[in-house]
């Protein structure tokens, strides 16, 4: 087992790498939940769900992040997010996020398929929303 060095974050989007440095903590939520990371963490691999990346740095500063599902790995202190997209909270469009909402609650599905697209449109706009409101 590693010793219980500073945890380092490392999140990743197709695009680009939008942080690597060492953090005191994390919290953000997996598809089933929420999880919180702190040193010394045993691995673990998870699907990410959709909502609120919450860090605290080194210096004891937090900054919040939407991340937008993907997959989570912990190992030897070194967390690594992948995932299809991480806004600040500044960057996301509340009126866009309630009109995004608006759209799924009133598109009417006639698969499962469709079901399960409609209630994660939904999720992701409830988070976004959420997300804007707290700050």
């Amino acid at each position: 087992m590693a010793a219980h060095g500073p945890l380092r974050l490392v999140l990743v989007t197709p695009e680009t790498t939008l942080l690597d440095e060492p953090v005191g903590g994390l919290r953000f939520p997996l598809y089933d939940g929420q999880i919180g990371i702190l040193p010394g963490r045993a691995p673990l691999i998870g699907r990410l769900g959709y909502g609120e990346l919450d860090v605290t740095h080194a210096d004891g500063s937090h900054s919040a992040y939407f991340i937008d599902g993907g997959f989570v790995q912990v190992k030897e202190n070194i967390v690594s997010l992948l995932t299809d997209r991480a806004l600040t909270v500044d960057q996301i469009d509340r009126a866009a996020a309630e009109e995004k909402l608006r759209e799924a609650v009133a598109r009417v599905a006639h698969s499962d398929a469709e079901a399960n697209a409609r209630f994660r449109d939904q999720e992701r706009a409830r988070q976004m929303l959420a997300l804007t409101a707290n700050r």
